[in-house]
Parts: C-alpha cells; structure tokens; sequence
C-alpha cells in the first residue's frame, strides 16, 4: 500500500473503501514518526473513520479528494526529504544534501504531520457548493464568516473541533514522553494551510510564493527572527497544501481527466440548485467547451502557481512539466475531439511489484522509490487489519453513489465501461 502511495499515478477511485482509509493510517503513522509519536494503529483507524463520516458523497470534493490531496502532500513531503527526519523508521527518497537548503531549513518535522492531518481535513463537511453560492445564496454560513473565504473557514474550524475532541486524546498519550511535538504549533500551521486554499486569493498567494523566493534567493532577512521563522514555515506548508488541494490538473492525463469529469458534474448538481433557487447558473459546463475552459484554467491559474512553487522548491519542478503534458492533451482533444492514443508525458510503464522495486514512472515524476523488500516495511496491510473489534466493512467509500449512478448523476465506475467508452469521453 505504502508503495502505490510513492506513486505519482495514485488514483483512489481504483481503491476499496478499507484501502484509502488504511492509506490515510499509513501517512498520519509515517508523519507522526517525525515527531517520535508512537501512535495506536488502532487509535488511527477510528480517527481516520470518523474523518470519512465528515464528508459528503459529493461527485468531487468527497473523502476520495481529502486521500487524494493527502497522498500528494505525502509525495511531496517525500520528494523534499523531509521524511528523513523519522529516525531512521522510514527511509527519505531524497538525502539531506539533495534537498533545497531553505526547506530543510525552514520546515520542521512536526510541520510533515501538520500538513498530512491538515490534508485529510481540508473539505471536512464540504456541501459540493462553492464559495460563491454561499454568499448569493445568502447561506447562514456565508453571513458568519461575512462573505469572506466562507467554506475554508467552516473546514478549519472542523478541523480544530475534531482534533481538538478525538486526535489530542491519543496524541496526549504519548507527547509527554517526546519533546518535538507540539500541538498549538501544529494546529498554527495546519488551520493557515487550509485557509490557504481559497481559489478566490489564489493570484495573491502566487504573489506570496514569489516573494518568499526573492528572499530566499537574496538572503536579505537571514538569519531569521523567531517570528520571521514561524511566517516563513506557515507560508512554506501552506504552499504545499495549496498544490496538493488543485494537484489533478498535473497528474498523468487518464487520472486528471477523471477529476475534471467528476467536478464537472458536481458544478452541473450546483447549477441545478441555482435554478431551483430562482438564480442564474453561475457555471454552465458545455460539453464541446469543456477542452476549451480546461486549457484555460491550466494555464491562467494552473502553470502560475506550480511554476512559482517549483522555483521556489526545484524537487517539484516534476509537477509544471506534468501540467504542460496535459495541456497539450486538452488541446489534441480540442482540435480532433478525441484522446491522444498515448497521452503526452506517457512513459512506458511495466507491472507494479510491491516486493521488488518501484514499477516504472507512468508520468513526469521522479523515480525514486527505495529498492526494499515488503517485509522492511514497518506498517504492513496486515498489521493495519488486525485488529478485528475495530474492522471497518470493505464497502466502497461514497455510500450514496450507487443511487445516484441510477438516476444517472455520477456514471459508472470504469470497471463497468467498454475501452472505447473510457477513452473517448474527453469531457
């Protein structure tokens, strides 16, 4: 499992219910490790359910995106090396002298745990509406937030609420035993992440990451002030969270499509909403224009960001040129009305082997997967399920999907499709 979350070609929609829950274990385990935390597998397994519950079956932004975000932060956070930090429990893709001074120099380990946990909570409760309908809609969670990054500000709060009444009581456990971990600096930097996530100061965020650059680059503010520190760790997680929460658009182009079909079907449920409401749709997803608007969220949002944070950490660099790749995808698509027959950015691929070595990269990314056997691993599928009381049922996550795939609102899985269906939808 650890394995295809090294993976860049991670798609959670192939996963069962038990799988991305265990993924999610997987990661808050490893990250805690950064910080010498013992933790319950156990313990987490409940905290990960009970996280599941606090999403809607959304055709979008549902526990499957909360995986999907988190598994990213994990890449990355691996990328940079900062896994290292685990002593010796896990073992980093990148040694220290590889990564970017200033991240090894700014980001502590406590912050790898911060941002897995925030990742995970990120859309907590998300009602598939998007800021905008809130504050037209004249929603009571616009009017306590005063129109003002409404949905991102709910999601912190559900954070802080639920960390506060179900992670504190089995991280208190074992935090008196360790000291480099600290939980009000964790919640610091995991609630400016998340806040971080609102579209609608997405080119003032760039401006940010810009910024931090120049001054890594100059060293102007070195050596940094306590507080310049603290600034500069929040601005450093919450770019990486900023990414991972927008990472479809630079995943190898089947995945990536897969999501633009999915949030294209929740925008059409809200503009649904908006007319039964007496409002105009503030969306309108027209098939024939979808290639179109792809191309132009890609590079008018999409390259800005990741190329600003690329420059500011090179390891990610991997991420712009995935965003290229499929660039050139939704314009093949947009000149011939179908998919390439090999994507751009498709490398030869061979079959996945978990007790050998990492399978070739099917996209971009770097292949760095540490060449062990699967009994080095320190948390094995095994040790995750043993515990019976606590079994969680292999049903698939999104309880209401299979409803809703009847009254035709979310298609069927692609298990259930022909080839040439899966290949030519396009939109």
């Amino acid at each position: 499992l650890r394995a295809q979350l090294l993976e860049w070609s991670f798609n959670p929609w192939e996963m069962s219910r038990r799988d991305l829950v265990d993924s999610a274990v997987v990661m808050i385990m490893d990250a805690a490790a950064c910080v010498e935390l013992e933790l319950r597998v156990r313990r987490v397994r409940r905290f990960v359910a009970i996280l599941e519950t606090a999403y809607y079956d959304n055709p979008y932004h549902n526990f499957h995106h909360a995986i999907d975000v988190t598994q990213c932060t994990f890449y990355m956070l691996h990328s940079l090396g900062l896994f290292s930090k685990a002593g010796f429990r896990r073992a980093s893709l990148r040694t220290p002298a590889e990564a970017s001074f200033p991240v090894r120099s700014i980001l502590r380990p406590v912050d790898a745990l911060a941002l897995i946990v925030a990742s995970l909570c990120h859309d907590l409760g998300h009602p598939g509406l998007n800021n905008a309908f809130m504050v037209r809609a004249r929603t009571q969670l616009a009017e306590m937030y005063n129109d003002q990054s409404v949905l991102e500000n709910f999601h912190a709060a559900c954070f802080s609420m639920i960390m506060s009444c179900y992670f504190t009581e089995f991280v208190a456990r074992h935090a008196s035993s360790s000291g480099n971990f600290d939980y009000e600096e964790l919640r610091r930097v995991a609630v400016h992440a998340i806040l971080a996530t609102d579209m609608a100061r997405h080119f003032e965020f760039i401006g940010k990451c810009k910024a931090q650059h120049e001054r890594f680059i100059s060293g102007a503010n070195l050596p940094l002030t306590a507080a310049q520190h603290e600034a500069e760790r929040c601005q450093l997680a919450a770019s990486i969270l900023k990414c991972a929460d927008i990472s479809n658009i630079v995943r190898p182009f089947a995945i990536s499509q897969r999501w633009t079909q999915r949030l294209n079907r929740e925008v059409t449920l809200q503009g649904d909403i908006e007319e039964s409401l007496g409002l105009s749709r503030s969306i309108v997803v027209d098939a024939d224009n979808v290639p179109s608007a792809q191309i132009a969220f890609y590079e008018g949002c999409g390259r800005p960001l990741f190329q600003a944070v690329a420059d500011l950490v090179p390891e990610l660099q991997f991420m712009p040129e995935q965003l290229e790749h499929n660039i050139r995808n939704w314009a093949f698509i947009k000149a011939r009305g179908r998919v390439p027959e090999v994507p751009y950015g498709l490398k030869q691929t061979v079959a996945h082997d978990v007790t050998s070595t990492r399978a070739a990269s099917t996209d971009s990314a770097p292949d760095f997967f540490p060449k062990r056997s699967a009994t080095s691993i320190p948390y094995t599928i095994s040790t995750l399920t043993v515990d019976t009381a606590n079994k969680i049922s292999d049903e698939p996550c999104g309880r209401g999907e299979t409803k809703m795939m009847q009254s035709g609102v979310v298609s069927p899985p692609e298990s259930q499709r022909s080839d040439s269906a899966t290949t030519t939808s396009g939109v």
